[in-house]
C-alpha cells in the first residue's frame, strides 16, 4: 500500500492538484450523473460525465498557473454570490426592525428605523434629504 502511495505521489509532482473549482465539477458532476441516472435522462448524466472529466483534468493539468487562475475567477464569482445571498438574507432577517429605501437620486439603498413616524431621511451617499414614513 505504501508503494503505490508512494508511485502516485512521484505521479502528481509538478501536477496542480485539486481545488475548490475541481471539487465543485467533480462532486456536482457526481450528483448529475446520480441524479439523471435515476430519472433516466441520458443527456443530463453526459453532462455529470463531462464535468466530473473536466474535474480530474483540472487535478492532472501541469499548466499550473492556468489553473490556478480558473480557480481565482470561481472563487470570486462564488464570493460575489454568496455577498448577494448574505444580504438578502439579512434584508428579510431584519424586515421587521428596519425600513429600507433607495435615493432618488442616486439610486443607492439605505435603511432607516421602523415605527418612527413620518421622519426626514438624508441619504448617507450624495446627502440628498427627503421625507418618509417609517
Amino acid at each position: 500500500m505504501e508503494k503505490i502511495r508512494t508511485k502516485f505521489q512521484i505521479f502528481m509532482i509538478g501536477r496542480y492538484g485539486v481545488d475548490k473549482l475541481s471539487n465543485y465539477l467533480l462532486y456536482g458532476g457526481l450528483a448529475f450523473v446520480f441524479l439523471f441516472s435515476l430519472l433516466k435522462w441520458t443527456p443530463g448524466s453526459l453532462i455529470g460525465w463531462v464535468a466530473i472529466l473536466i474535474g480530474y483534468y483540472r487535478a492532472f493539468s501541469r499548466n499550473r498557473t492556468k489553473r490556478y487562475q480558473e480557480n481565482q475567477k470561481f472563487l470570486t464569482f462564488i464570493y460575489h454570490l454568496n455577498d448577494k445571498w448574505n444580504k438578502q438574507r439579512n434584508k428579510f432577517h431584519q424586515r421587521k426592525v428596519y425600513k429600507y429605501y433607495s435615493c432618488s437620486n442616486c439610486h443607492k439603498e439605505f435603511r432607516v428605523p421602523r415605527n418612527k413616524g413620518k421622519i426626514k431621511v438624508t441619504c448617507p451617499h450624495c446627502k440628498e434629504q427627503f421625507i418618509k414614513k417609517t
